[in-house]
């Protein structure tokens, strides 16, 4: 999809009678690289600091953080607990997942993201879903709804915390935490805590299980509006003209927090482009309903015309 502003700024070029005219166009995702070699930024006014290198070519460019692409290996036993629990919940048997996975912490294998997955599958029976209902463990089935509720999310919250203990920078558990309050009426909490994610490490094996258990769809980054790129006049007195191609990087709360030059006429032109750009409004690229940070390729159009 593309979007054009509404209003472009015109100026007449100097020493001819002629017209300059900024069209901002965004484009999400990118087919084809640009034909010009690209011309980086030296630096990212935007970003405090931050010198993110920019993810492959597509539509949906999600972005893992330099410091949050490690991730320490998943012990055999918490990983055969984790397979056994998503077998028995493509199976329609959810609950029984539930089981084998309290086992698991029974058994002393407290690793985050098994706290992670049973805790969102308590979250999940909590909401109202009837396969995972556990009829054994500490939060087990006591014949009403109303009854099993609170209890059910308690042992969900109860979970996520423990996890967040150990894995202090994972968004997605900060998300799980925002849907317990949410479900239990706590908005004003639920927003506290997904602005705190909003800072944290997005994507990897956490998220791959949130999409997992709820079935998640992929949405790219959005641009919403913004005013419109202003015609350098150096550039104009120079002739120069033409797109320029910026990369991006916006964190899950829709905040530029880097950009990089892919391609451009001028430094002049850049610096106009993405002048207008950070005054604009973005909607994070996300996972179902959770934010995760990405890019989001921008083309600004300098057009000369006699």
């Amino acid at each position: 999809m593309i979007f054009r502003a509404s209003e472009f700024f015109r100026r007449v070029k100097q020493g001819r009678l002629g017209l300059a005219a900024g069209v901002l166009v965004v484009a999400a995702g990118c087919a084809s690289g640009p034909g010009r070699p690209p011309e980086k930024s030296p630096a990212s006014p935007a970003g405090g600091g931050m010198r993110e290198q920019v993810v492959p070519e597509g539509v949906f460019r999600e972005h893992i953080l330099a410091r949050c692409v490690r991730e320490d290996p998943v012990p055999s036993v918490v990983e055969r607990y984790l397979g056994i629990s998503s077998e028995y919940f493509r199976e329609g048997s959810g609950s029984d997942g539930m089981i084998e996975l309290e086992l698991g912490l029974a058994a002393g294998h407290r690793h985050p993201l098994l706290l992670m997955t049973l805790g969102q599958l308590y979250l999940l029976a909590g909401q109202g879903n009837p396969d995972l209902l556990p009829v054994e463990g500490p939060a087990a089935d006591v014949g009403s709804y109303e009854q099993n509720k609170p209890r059910l999310l308690g042992r969900a919250r109860q979970l996520l915390a423990e996890a967040v203990r150990k894995r202090p920078d994972d968004a997605a558990l900060d998300y799980l935490l925002a849907d317990v309050a949410r479900t239990l009426g706590e908005t004003a909490r639920a927003d506290s805590l997904v602005a705190r994610g909003h800072g944290k490490c997005t994507g990897g094996r956490s998220f791959r299980i949130l999409q997992l258990y709820q079935e998640l769809y992929r949405h790219p980054p959005r641009y919403l509006g913004g005013p419109a790129p202003e015609f350098p006049q150096v550039a104009v007195d120079k002739g120069i003209g033409g797109d320029v191609v910026l990369d991006l990087l916006l964190s899950p709360a829709g905040e530029v927090r880097q950009y990089e030059v892919v391609e451009s006429p001028s430094a002049a032109l850049s610096k106009a482009a993405w002048q207008s750009l950070r005054a604009g409004r973005f909607e994070a690229a996300s996972v179902g309903k959770y934010a995760v940070w990405s890019w989001l390729r921008v083309t600004t159009s300098f057009n000369l015309r006699s």
